[in-house]
């Protein structure tokens, strides 16, 4: 959809007037149904996401997330904020740098898998007592409960470890490897390579952040663990625990959690 399009239909008022100067690029990284436009002037370059209310993670979720961890981890500053016949839209500053996917030799890969993994135990050894959002699995089950009933998932879209299972099936078969207990941290809740930014070598900072929360630390491993996997090759995933200081790793619980994540998938 070209900018003309958008800002004659789509956009409120006040936002035209603040990107009426803006040349717009659609963002194609990531499965997310949230539209995503990267925004460039002379002076800086900003983000926009346009998405539907009703969306299990929506922006108004991650304008909360990040108004709360602003001072206190490299994320995008909220701009803008509002929502507007039918749609959310969330303005943000920009977090430069490369997404840490991009890497073109085993070098450059290990020096990514470091920040990845000193990046999210930043993350999780924050102090999440005043955190806005519960995303305990307890409170996804029942998420992913209801989407079942309402018969809003599509196996069409499941990974193909368990391709061949019903929605039906594999709740189940969540519900079978459900842990005892939880290991509660401040959880990013797509820790991805796309959402892990990389400038000079160095952390730049972190982005997408609807999934962010209270989670359990699992949550984090399992999205990471796979992203790694698709992005770099599955040889790279030792090292990532390595670097984190995981000792050894639980891989019954990051199965439930990455079978859990497929009824959540473009939420």
């Amino acid at each position: 959809m070209d900018k003309n399009t958008i800002l004659e239909h789509k956009l409120p008022p006040e936002l035209k007037i603040i990107l009426e100067e803006y040349d717009w690029v659609v963002n194609t990284i990531g499965c997310s149904r949230t539209e995503v436009f990267k925004l460039d002037n002379r002076h800086q370059t900003l983000y926009l996401k346009i998405n539907k209310p009703e969306s299990v993670f929506n922006l108004e979720r991650e304008k909360t997330i990040l108004k709360w961890l602003e001072s206190k981890l490299l994320v995008p500053q909220v701009l803008f904020f509002c929502k507007y016949k039918g749609k959310e839209y969330l303005l943000m500053s920009e977090i430069e740098g490369e997404v840490s996917f991009k890497a073109n030799s085993d070098e450059i890969k290990r020096q990514n898998v470091k920040i990845l993994a000193e990046g999210l135990k930043k993350i999780h050894s924050m102090d999440y007592s005043d955190c806005p959002i519960n995303n305990s699995p307890d409170n996804l089950l029942q998420i992913a409960k209801d989407k079942l009933e309402n018969k809003k998932i599509d196996n069409s879209k499941f990974d193909e470890r368990w391709s061949d299972k019903t929605p039906e099936e594999l709740f189940q078969e969540i519900l079978k490897n459900k842990p005892r207990k939880y290991d509660y941290v401040f959880s990013h809740g797509d820790y991805c390579l796309p959402n892990v930014i990389v400038k000079n070598k160095e952390l730049s900072g972190f982005i997408d952040w609807s999934f962010g929360g209270i989670n359990d630390r699992y949550f984090d491993f399992a999205a990471v663990a796979w992203s790694i996997g698709y992005n770099l090759g599955g040889e790279w995933v030792k090292y990532f625990f390595e670097d984190y200081g995981l000792e050894e790793i639980d891989w019954n619980r990051m199965k439930f959690f990455q079978m859990l994540n497929e009824f959540f998938q473009l939420s």
